[in-house]
């Protein structure tokens, strides 16, 4: 069956789609239904490269290493920060035999794709050169692109610069120009910008010379700029994210002036600017992903304003033909996309894959406020988490019970402005409903029978200034859920029995073993409470899909205990390679538990591999007679075992001989994890009538 939308290049979670997926296979081995580029040239998303410029410290070698450190991480150039990626241009190489070739493309036709690349199985062998100005790369790479991935041959009579850069934001041309007609007043919010200029051509092809199109930029500098393209029949300079003002200085010149505002700025709170500009049952477009368009569509709600409002749409049918149009139809267009990039000039340089190992051990492990971790995976979250800190928004953390959130949680609020102030946890799952208004929220004197005659401070009050880490969030009671909105909406609480609200300043962190976004659908959870939590999102993998932690944090777990229980034990090589092939469903709390269950048990310094086993054994129904071979016993009963030595130590043995061979199913695995030969362990199966004939494999 033909794999359209390259479901099978996903390595974690398999069988996601690309986009979803945190990891792609991106091996250059062609499969039937794919094809092939050799790529030239890759142009940035703006918010992405801005991210890793501000990383890097504008430093050439610094920014080609993040760029490959995240495509080795990902096998695709999605950025874990930002979630956006980019796009490229390259020549056709290879065409799989299944191919459809809708585009009729043909090896060696040059090609932009209008896939991005957070999809995008991509491999880069060097980074040739660097504009800044234009957020572009000359590479050395390919790129696999599927059987729905669009496409479009280069044009020869467009500067390659300036395709590409229209390319990256072709969908809102065409977008606007749909949703515009003749004889509107348009309004654009982010003008100067590359989207906010597309937008605007794609206005003025469709409204000719009626109705009236506005631009809105950030200054007076810009608007002079923008004047000088005669595009908009007025200019404003304003800025569009000081709420108070939009919201209390009525201005007739943008006060619900408009039929149709096309929001280019691409990061929140500018949602606001939109509502106030637009007419009542005007249309709103948000033409980038910075901008959040449920929570327009609440502020709507709460202001009581209809409006229609349009998300982002990355692909439209025949958007990049339209976009190439409009820049042949309107030459000053060109001019002004090329005005951008004045003066822009390539940083050459030669930066290769294999150059990223040098100085950057990715085996190392690091311990922030103890998140102990050496895969990539950890690493990229510990990113994001220390990306975040330095903001006041809302995080909401995804993981499994026992994957760590807290610590997560730990690590943005010790690296915050946050830190001299207290995190206050809440376990949402452990306070009883019919006390949890009083306990997050604090109580008045005499509130309530058996309540304190002095009255209380609730757990809310007590984060002032700091971080409220609300954890299992997903637990709270419906019934409570609007309580603790209007708490974080107004940033004040009332305490029960009381009257008066009171002021708090508190940073939200927020984790959750559930799915919430299912709970909304469900009904279970509120969906203005889930927008308002999932601003920043980070979630945290099991430790079974980042096996590279396993080694690490056993072996930080053995230091612990050592301290703890005065003892000098360590796991053997051949232990350690075991642990990281367990399931671990109960993730870092499970491997802790068998942790310190081992440095008790064991008699000897060194932690070998029949030692974690016995442990193991530890968990299951009937874990009597559990033990280890030759001279090591391990009591399971406080009763002795009856019979001889003998026939006590052969139980032992056929006991770890059974669990050994179920876990590793063939007799040479079974050798090397025992530590003796194959023939030995032959014989001994064949002398406790264990499995029938053992698999040799």
């Amino acid at each position: 069956m033909s794999d359209t939308f390259g479901i099978g290049r996903s390595i974690e979670p398999a069988q996601a789609l690309p986009q979803q997926a945190w990891r792609v296979d991106n091996t250059m081995e062609l499969r039937p239904d794919e094809l092939l580029v050799d790529v030239k040239v890759v142009s940035v998303n703006l918010v992405s490269f801005n991210e890793i410029r501000e990383e890097a410290r504008d430093i050439d070698r610094l920014l080609c290493h993040r760029v490959l450190e995240i495509i080795q991480e990902r096998g695709k150039f999605h950025n874990p920060v930002t979630n956006t990626g980019g796009s490229f241009y390259g020549v056709v190489a290879q065409m799989g035999s299944e191919y459809p070739n809708h585009y009729g493309l043909k090896v060696g036709d040059e090609v932009a794709s209008l896939t991005s690349l957070t999809i995008t199985p991509l491999r880069l062998e060097r980074i040739l050169a660097v504009d800044y100005d234009c957020a572009q790369l000359t590479v050395e790479g390919q790129a696999i692109l599927f059987a729905t991935s669009p496409v479009v041959k280069q044009s020869t009579d467009i500067p390659l610069q300036v395709a590409l850069a229209a390319m990256d934001e072709a969908g809102v041309a065409i977008c606007t120009n749909h949703i515009v007609e003749r004889g509107q007043s348009v309004l654009v919010l982010g003008a100067g910008g590359r989207s906010g200029l597309l937008s605007g051509y794609g206005a003025r092809d469709k409204l000719g010379s009626s109705g009236c199109l506005v631009g809105v930029v950030r200054n007076a500098a810009h608007r002079d700029i923008v004047e000088r393209y005669g595009l908009y029949d007025e200019v404003l300079s304003l800025n569009a994210t000081d709420v108070q003002r939009l919201c209390t200085q009525t201005d007739p010149a943008f006060t619900s002036r408009f039929d149709v505002v096309v929001n280019c700025i691409n990061s929140v709170s500018t949602e606001v600017a939109s509502l106030v500009a637009v007419k009542p049952r005007g249309t709103i477009y948000f033409a980038t992903l910075g901008c959040d368009y449920k929570f327009a569509g609440l502020t709507a709600e709460g202001i009581g304003k209809q409006v229609s409002i349009i998300p982002y749409t990355g692909f439209m049918d025949g958007h990049a033909e339209y976009t190439l149009n409009l820049l042949r139809r309107y030459p000053q267009m060109q001019d002004a996309i090329q005005q951008e990039f004045a003066g822009s000039q390539w940083h050459r340089l030669d930066y290769q894959r294999e150059a990223r190992a040098e100085g950057c051990n990715e085996t190392e492990s690091v311990n922030t406020s103890g998140y102990i971790f050496r895969s990539s995976q950890s690493k990229a979250a510990l990113r994001q988490a220390l990306k975040v800190a330095r903001y006041t928004s809302n995080v909401m953390i995804y993981g499994e019970s026992g994957v760590g959130k807290e610590i997560i949680a730990r690590v943005i609020h010790q690296n915050s402005d946050r830190k001299s102030f207290p995190m206050i946890k809440i376990n949402c799952a452990a306070i009883p409903e019919n006390l949890l208004e009083s306990e997050l929220f604090g109580y008045e004197k005499g509130s309530f029978t058996g309540a304190s005659a002095k009255g209380k401070m609730g757990l809310w009050e007590a984060a002032q200034g700091g971080t409220l880490f609300l954890d299992e969030v997903g637990e709270l009671p419906l019934s409570f859920q609007a309580k603790l909105l209007r708490a974080i909406q107004e940033k004040e609480i009332v305490r029960v029995g009381g009257i008066n609200p009171i002021k708090v300043d508190v940073r939200i962190v927020a984790a959750t073993n559930r799915d919430l976004a299912a709970m909304v659908k469900e009904g279970a959870f509120r969906e203005d409470l889930y927008y308002r939590l999932n601003v920043y999102p980070i979630t945290v993998l099991p430790l079974r899909q980042r096996r590279q932690d396993i080694a690490p944090l056993a072996e930080h777990f053995v230091e612990r205990y050592n301290r703890e229980f005065q003892l000098d034990k360590v796991l053997s090589r051949q232990a350690l390679n075991f642990l990281e092939n367990q399931p671990f469903r109960g993730n870092i709390r499970e491997l802790q538990n068998l942790i310190q269950r081992l440095m008790i048990i064991t008699d000897y310094q060194v932690i070998e591999i029949r030692d974690v086993l016995a442990a193991l054994s530890y968990d299951k129904k009937e874990p009597a007679e559990q033990s280890l071979s030759g001279t090591r016993t391990l009591a399971t009963s406080a009763q002795p075992e009856s019979g001889t030595l003998k026939d006590m130590l052969s139980r032992h043995e056929e006991s770890i001989l059974r669990d050994c061979r179920q876990k590793c199913g063939s007799t040479r695995k079974m050798a090397k994890l025992l530590g003796i030969s194959q023939p030995s362990v032959v014989r001994k199966l064949r002398q406790y009538g264990i499995g029938g004939d053992p698999k040799e494999g």
